[in-house]
């Protein structure tokens, strides 16, 4: 598969995710697995969303809201 194959699978996936906490938890994830000079491999990535799904799962995030809750004290 093709990485713009991929991309656009990608895309319809998230696309398809009405839950916030799910597409929350991607987020947090894609966001810090972001770096410009070390680049994932396909095999790292689907690791880190298996872990990611088992952590949703098992309630393992934090959401908007506690978020919030926590910035109060700041």
């Amino acid at each position: 598969m093709s990485v713009e194959e991929l991309q656009l699978k990608l895309h319809q996936t998230i696309d398809g995710i009405t839950d916030q906490k799910v597409l929350n938890a991607l987020y947090a994830m894609l966001k810090e697995n972001q770096l410009p000079d070390k680049p994932m491999s396909l095999e790292a990535y689907i690791q880190a969303l298996d872990e990611s799904r088992q952590q949703v799962h098992e309630g393992k995030f934090t959401d908007s809201s506690d978020f919030e809750k926590e910035s109060d004290h700041w």
